[in-house]
């Protein structure tokens, strides 16, 4: 028999450069609910004392002093199947989903609860939500709000029953997604056979 000589064979493969890719359009949870606070600070005024906007909050965490706003987003659902189109050489999904948000409205003896939940509702659900949201320039639209409920048995650190409401509010969200048309631009393959 006569001795074989191994050689490799050898395979590059050059993908897109990472700056190749286009920018997308999606939030974080958080920036979300930066969005949601920048309208809040809009479309409560309080006059005589600060209201405080907290986006989401883990447990053994102290809640500020009254009055306040918590946020918490609790659900997101796809609402419809996703859309897709070319940009370049890379294909974009975008979907359609709906965020469920909970907001919980804490008043004090001098700015009720249910003001604050009313104050904020009537603009919510109005035309002036979506002018102010289309000027964010990201996709994240108010949708609508459920009523106002009263939390009547809300009791607080120091045991202390607390003036509480609290609203589901709703708004559509556009995530975009995207993957090259192509895993690779081109395969480069160098392929030496045994010798015998």
């Amino acid at each position: 028999m006569s001795k074989k000589d191994n050689k490799h064979v050898k395979v590059m493969v050059v993908a897109p450069k990472d700056g190749e890719f286009p920018e997308l359009y999606t939030l974080s949870y958080k920036e979300m609910y930066n969005l949601v606070g920048k309208f809040i600070k809009k479309a409560i005024p309080i006059k005589g004392t600060e209201l405080t906007i907290i986006q989401g909050r883990g447990n053994r965490v102290s809640t500020p002093k009254a009055p306040y706003i918590l946020m918490n987003i609790v659900d997101e659902n796809r609402l419809s199947s996703n859309e897709s189109y070319y940009r370049g050489r890379h294909k974009i999904f975008r979907s359609r989903s709906q965020i469920t948000m909970t907001l919980m409205f804490v008043g004090n003896e001098y700015v009720p609860a249910l003001q604050i939940a009313k104050s904020f509702i009537v603009r919510f659900n109005d035309s002036w939500a979506s002018d102010q949201f289309e000027q964010y320039k990201v996709p994240f639209f108010p949708l609508y709000s459920d009523e106002v409920t009263i939390e009547s048995s809300f009791v607080n650190a120091e045991d202390q029953y607390e003036d509480v409401c609290s609203v589901d509010v709703y708004f559509e969200y556009h995530p975009e997604f995207g993957v090259c048309e192509g895993s690779a631009k081109e395969v480069i393959m160098n392929v030496n056979g045994f010798n015998e």
